[in-house]
């Protein structure tokens, strides 16, 4: 039995199955009102959802790696001088002092190795981390509506971590030598923001996050058309209509490119001896070609879907944009 990967996003839940020596992406809509926020406000609701979505595509795998966004965790980057594994355990609620106001003793701590530099005798003079901080209660509270589902958490990481993965799996399977030398823009296009994740080469750098996305669109279709938002969010998928040709959606695209090119403006500013090689898009967004296109025209570099950076098993397959942090998640956890 096999391991499933799980993003809970704001409207859609996506999985990603590794079955043999292939995957099998799924993604589904949740009901209104279950997920606001990036925070699940409905876990009944979400527990029956669940449910029902392992029937109906006969999801026999119950272990499972959720891959969340960075909206309630602490993460960063941290350099230390040479210590024991206990020792950096001890030291880690320390590294978030400055951040976590309330009681440290609440939060489950967790970290990754950078690199490990060395002095030329071969000692090691510091380790370069990335180290994360999640309230305890709020993996406890995705563990329990999982396990009322049929699934039973053995890991959790978060969208950085996962797409590091993503890009290291890249580089070491297909020789992707590039990412040395160039940057790599992941532009995460949501249902309610549109979150833009930095790289050097495969290292983290940074993100950025934009507080709307494409609800912004249904919002628009609903008034153009009369319906409600969840009606018009199928209109958006499908162009139903010609809807997202029109003046008004349009429009967002326009807005939704420029926050974007800002962003990564602002990042070539800062790092004028650094070249962006890929803007990279992927999530609900990356479906809907009239923003691609507005982003890619006001961005002036190359880009291209997040299938450029999957295994060909995992890319020729359905969804595998929408359901890429939960695919990458699944990856990261792998290679633990």
């Amino acid at each position: 039995m096999g391991l499933i990967g799980i993003d809970v996003g704001n409207a859609n839940c996506k999985f990603a199955l590794h079955d043999g020596g292939g995957y099998r992406f799924i993604s589904e809509r949740m009901p209104d009102n279950v997920v606001r926020d990036s925070e699940v406000v409905s876990p009944e609701s979400l527990s029956r959802f669940l449910r029902d979505v392992r029937k109906k595509h006969r999801i026999r795998e119950r272990k499972c790696v959720l891959a969340l966004n960075t909206a309630n965790i602490f993460f960063r980057h941290i350099t230390l001088p040479p210590m024991t594994v206990s020792e950096l355990v001890l030291n880690l609620p320390y590294e978030f002092r400055d951040f976590i106001q309330d009681d440290p003793d609440g939060y489950t701590y967790d970290y990754a190795v950078d690199e490990i530099v060395r002095d030329e005798d071969g000692n090691i003079e510091r380790m370069e981390l990335y180290a994360a901080a999640a309230h305890t209660a709020l993996i406890d509270s995705y563990a329990q509506f999982l396990r009322k589902a049929g699934f039973k958490l053995k890991a959790v990481t978060i969208a950085p971590m996962a797409y590091m993965a993503l890009l290291r799996d890249y580089r070491e399977s297909r020789g992707g030598g590039q990412l040395e030398d160039h940057d790599v823009v992941f532009v995460d296009i949501g249902h309610a923001n549109v979150t833009i994740y930095l790289f050097r080469g495969w290292h983290f750098d940074s993100a950025r996050t934009i507080d709307f996305g494409c609800d912004e669109f249904d919002r628009v279709i609903a008034d153009m058309k009369g319906i409600d938002p969840f009606t018009a969010g199928n209109y958006k998928l499908s162009n139903f209509e010609g809807v997202m040709d029109s003046p008004e959606c349009l429009a967002v695209c326009d807005r939704l490119a420029v926050e974007v090119s800002k962003v990564i403006n602002f990042y070539s500013f800062n790092n004028p001896d650094r070249e962006i090689g890929s803007i990279c898009f992927l999530g609900s967004g990356s479906r809907i070609p009239q923003l691609t296109s507005a982003i890619s025209e006001a961005v002036s570099l190359s880009t291209c879907t997040v299938e450029a950076f999957m295994p060909t098993t995992a890319a020729s397959q359905e969804n595998a944009s929408v359901c890429a942090l939960a695919f990458s998640g699944l990856l990261e956890s792998e290679a633990r």
